[in-house]
């Protein structure tokens, strides 16, 4: 608030602002008096509405130009140096070579840190889940794989010892198996 440079750029925008409104209002004003007239009403609003818009646009053309003289660039004085500011010493060099600074090794790098300790044994637990998941895995597909044909003929041949004279018990005991066996979802 103390800089008066900022106080009248503040100004000059709110009075652009002002006056862009009020030109637009003379505009809208001018059309909808146009409209009366050609509607066959009074010409009172275009007569109203054109000086102020004119007069709108005039003071917005005058406050650019204003802003541009106040806003031009200032001419800089050429830098000159002081007898005090200069060195009477010469110097090796001017240029100093510049290494980087090496940055300490990460504590997960270090044998025997705390912080190695912890990464290892995560490792070691995902490893563990790792070699569990595939054993589940396998035992699954075992479980999954096909009897061969061999073994499936024989228990089939197992269950129909009898054949057709092997009864009634034997025919709704097999009927049962199936029954479980689709209910188990097999």
């Amino acid at each position: 608030m103390a800089r008066p440079e900022l106080r009248r750029a503040r100004a000059r925008r709110r009075a652009r602002l002002s006056t862009t409104f009020v030109g637009a209002l003379a505009i809208g004003l001018g059309v909808w008096g146009g409209i009366g007239l050609a509607a066959g009403g009074s010409a009172l609003l275009l007569w109203i509405a054109a000086p102020v818009a004119l007069a709108c646009v005039l003071l917005l053309r005058r406050m650019s130009v204003v802003t541009r003289r106040a806003v031009a660039p200032e001419v800089a004085a050429p830098f000159v140096r002081t007898a005090a500011e200069m060195q009477d010493v010469a110097l090796a060099s001017d240029r100093v070579a510049w290494t980087p600074r090496e940055l300490p090794r990460p504590l997960t790098a270090s044998a025997g840190s705390r912080a190695a300790t912890v990464l290892d044994e995560a490792e070691a637990r995902a490893a563990l889940r790792r070699a569990a998941t595939e054993e589940r895995m396998r035992a699954r597909a075992e479980q999954l794989r096909p009897a061969s044909l061999d073994r499936a003929r024989a228990a089939r041949d197992e269950e129909f010892a009898g054949g057709p004279a092997a009864g009634d018990e034997a025919i709704e005991a097999h009927v049962r198996r199936l029954l479980e066996r689709r209910a188990s979802g097999q």
